[in-house]
């Protein structure tokens, strides 16, 4: 984005001041499981000086923003924003610690692994739907899925073959969410 404005594949509006910031990139960044619910789509915005350099990074984190670049910018190696990745829910913080202050940081990934069956949004209806039997077969198969979060994380790099834009992924996830169900037998 190259003007403040609204977000394509989240529910916000960016702003920046354009005499600081040149453009912000926003990463929506999928994946075809959550332990609570089948599929997660996650967020980062980079904001991008005149300069090129990294001003200013925020990430999503359970429908919610967050600063993603800490104040004294130790998680910045070049332009590369490292963010942590919640165990088994995806939501993104700058620090770990941050995952520990959440109540359901270990139930969430054990106990209610599941509970919220095939997630159904704003942005997805009419795409796909869901019903008490697809429900119970998500939860069924994300239960066997259930673990204890270690709070040990590794270093993982997105790929640049990783990466298209936001009307190839948006046109490509109900086909995912039909062969996530096909694979589980839902259909």
């Amino acid at each position: 984005m190259d003007r403040s404005g609204p977000s394509p594949s989240f529910r916000r509006e960016i702003h920046f001041p354009a005499e600081a910031v040149q453009y912000v990139i926003e990463y929506a960044i999928w994946w075809d499981y959550e332990i609570g619910h089948l599929y997660e789509m996650e967020h980062v915005w980079i904001y991008v000086g005149h300069d090129g350099e990294v001003v200013d990074c925020e990430a999503s984190f359970h429908g919610k923003v967050l600063r993603g670049l800490l104040k004294d910018r130790v998680n910045l190696a070049g332009r590369h924003v490292c963010l942590y990745s919640q165990p088994g829910k995806h939501a993104f913080s700058p620090l770990p610690v941050v995952f520990e202050l959440l109540p359901d940081l270990y139930s969430a990934a054990g106990a209610n692994a599941g509970c919220d069956g095939l997630l159904v949004n704003e942005m997805f209806k009419g795409y796909f739907e869901t019903n008490e039997q697809i429900d119970a077969s998500v939860r069924s198969f994300l239960q066997t899925k259930a673990f204890v979060p270690s709070m040990r994380f590794e270093e993982y790099l997105l790929e640049p073959d990783m990466f298209i834009t936001w009307d190839e992924l948006f046109t490509i996830i109900p086909g995912r969410i039909e062969k996530r169900l096909c694979e589980l037998e839902f259909r």
